[in-house]
C-alpha cells in the first residue's frame, strides 16, 4: 500500500482539504481509515494527535503505525475505499500544540547553549507542558533570566526553519541531541542559527508566533528539575485569568492590586496573633470545663469524663481529653461537627489502651489510631462516631 502523504509537515497551516479512502479497517470495536494523504498529525514525540472530522464524522484519535497514519473513529464510517473525503482539523488546537512544542524547543535550546542544562524529556499536556532538565535546582532569578532570554526571541520574530535528510546531508547540521538510528528520513527544526534537533512534531514558523512564553513553576524531580511553562494563546489566557483573579483578591480586600500582597501580609501577621488568643482560648476552655465536669462527678468516684461537643471541632475535643488526662481522669470526647472521637488518659494507666481501641475502630470502620495514652478516630458519620463513642466509654469504664 502506498504510504500517506503528510500534508501536515507540507502545508502545516493547512487545515481544510480532500483525500482518497485507501483502506477501512476495524479493531476492538473502533473504525480507522488509511487515507492516501492527512493533514492530521498523528500522536507522537511527547506530543498529542491532531483532531477534528472527516466527512463530518468526528475524529477520536490518529496513530501511525509501520509507516502508516491511521484515523480513528468510535463508529463506523459511512466511506468506502476509493471515495473522496473532505478532512477538516481543528484548527485551535494544532496551534496551540505547535506553540507548546516550539516553546519547549526555544527553552531546551536556550538551557542547553548558555547554561549547559540538557533536557531529558518532554511532556505536552491538557493545561501546561513540562520538561525535565539536568539541573539540581533553579532558583527565580535563574527563571526570569530564561524567560528575559526568550522573549527576546519572540521580539525579534526569530525564524523556525525546516529541513529534511535526505536530501539535505544530517553531517552539516550541530545538533543539541543525538540523532534518532534507523530512520530513513529524518526531520530536523532549526531555530535560525543557534538550535537543530531533530523532530517529527508540528511547530510555529517563527518565535513571534509563540507570542508570551512563561516558566510557571520549577520544582525538584528525581534529582533533577522538572520545569512547567505554557506559550501562545494558554500563557495569555493564563495571564487573564491571574489578572481577574488578582484583582478579585484585591477588591475583596478593599485595596489596590500593587498593595494586594502588602495587606496579604498584614493580615496574615494579625491572624496569627488572633490564632495564639484563639488557640489559648481553647486550652483554658477544656481545663474549666474538665475541672467543672470533675466537680460534678465528686461523689460517684468515677475515674473516667465523657464530653458530647456538638458545637467545637476536633481540636477542642483533643484539648478537653488532654485536660482530663492532666487532671488525672481517663477522658473521652465526641466531636459531633468533625465526626472525631479523641481519647487520653493518665500515663499510669495507658496499657493496652491503643490495642483495645484500634481494634474497636476497625470494627466500627473508622480512620485513626494512636500511641501511648492517646488515641483518635474520625468516621463518615456523626452517628457512628456515637456509636464508637459509646462503646469507647463502655471499654475505659
Amino acid at each position: 500500500m502506498p504510504e500517506t502523504v503528510k500534508q501536515f509537515y507540507l502545508e502545516p497551516s493547512r487545515f481544510e482539504g480532500e483525500a482518497r479512502v485507501l483502506e477501512l479497517r476495524e479493531e476492538d470495536g473502533r473504525y480507522a481509515v488509511v487515507l492516501d494523504a492527512s493533514l492530521f498529525y498523528p500522536e507522537g514525540g511527547g506530543q498529542p494527535c491532531d483532531l477534528g472530522s472527516i466527512d463530518n464524522l468526528p475524529l477520536r484519535s490518529v496513530t501511525e503505525k509501520d509507516g502508516e497514519i491511521l484515523h480513528w473513529f468510535e463508529e463506523k464510517p459511512g466511506f468506502i475505499p476509493g471515495d473522496q473525503v473532505f478532512m477538516n482539523v481543528d484548527g485551535k488546537r494544532r496551534i496551540d500544540h505547535s506553540q507548546q512544542h516550539s516553546g519547549q524547543h526555544l527553552l531546551s535550546a536556550i538551557l542547553e547553549r548558555k547554561y549547559g542544562i540538557h533536557t531529558l524529556s518532554f511532556h505536552l499536556g491538557l493545561s501546561y507542558s513540562t520538561i525535565d532538565v539536568t539541573a539540581p535546582a533553579m532558583d527565580q532569578d535563574m527563571i526570569e533570566a530564561l524567560e528575559d532570554e526568550a522573549e527576546a526571541f519572540i521580539a525579534r520574530n526569530h525564524p523556525y526553519v525546516f529541513h529534511v535528510c535526505p536530501p539535505e546531508d544530517p553531517q552539516s547540521f550541530p545538533f543539541r541531541k543525538r540523532l534518532p538510528e534507523g530512520e530513513e528520513e529524518i526531520r530536523i527544526i532549526e531555530i535560525k542559527d543557534y538550535d537543530w534537533v531533530a523532530c517529527c512534531g508540528t511547530h510555529v514558523s517563527s518565535a513571534a508566533d509563540l507570542r508570551i512564553l512563561s516558566v510557571l513553576q520549577a520544582e525538584k524531580y528525581k534529582g533533577n528539575t522538572r520545569l512547567y511553562f505554557v506559550a501562545g494563546a494558554r500563557a495569555s489566557l493564563l495571564l487573564r485569568r491571574r489578572k481577574e483573579a488578582l484583582e478579585a483578591i484585591a477588591a475583596s480586600l478593599g485595596t489596590s492590586s500593587e498593595e494586594a500582597a502588602t495587606k496579604v501580609d498584614a493580615l496574615k501577621a494579625r491572624n496569627a496573633i488572633l490564632e495564639t488568643d484563639r488557640a489559648t482560648l481553647v486550652q483554658d476552655t477544656a481545663r474549666l470545663e474538665v475541672a467543672l465536669r470533675a466537680l460534678e462527678n465528686r461523689n460517684n468516684r468515677s475515674k473516667t469524663l465523657l464530653f458530647t461537643l456538638y458545637d467545637k471541632g476536633a481540636e477542642a475535643a483533643f484539648e478537653t481529653v488532654k485536660a482530663g488526662a492532666n487532671s488525672g481522669y481517663s477522658t473521652i470526647a465526641l466531636s459531633v461537627l468533625d465526626k472525631t472521637v479523641c481519647v487520653m488518659v493518665p500515663q499510669a494507666r495507658s496499657a493496652n489502651l491503643v490495642k483495645s481501641l484500634k481494634a474497636l475502630l476497625a470494627e466500627h470502620k473508622g480512620r485513626g489510631g494512636g500511641a501511648g495514652n492517646n488515641f483518635r478516630a474520625t468516621f463518615d458519620s456523626p452517628d457512628t462516631a456515637k456509636t464508637f463513642f459509646d462503646s469507647a466509654s463502655a471499654l475505659l469504664g
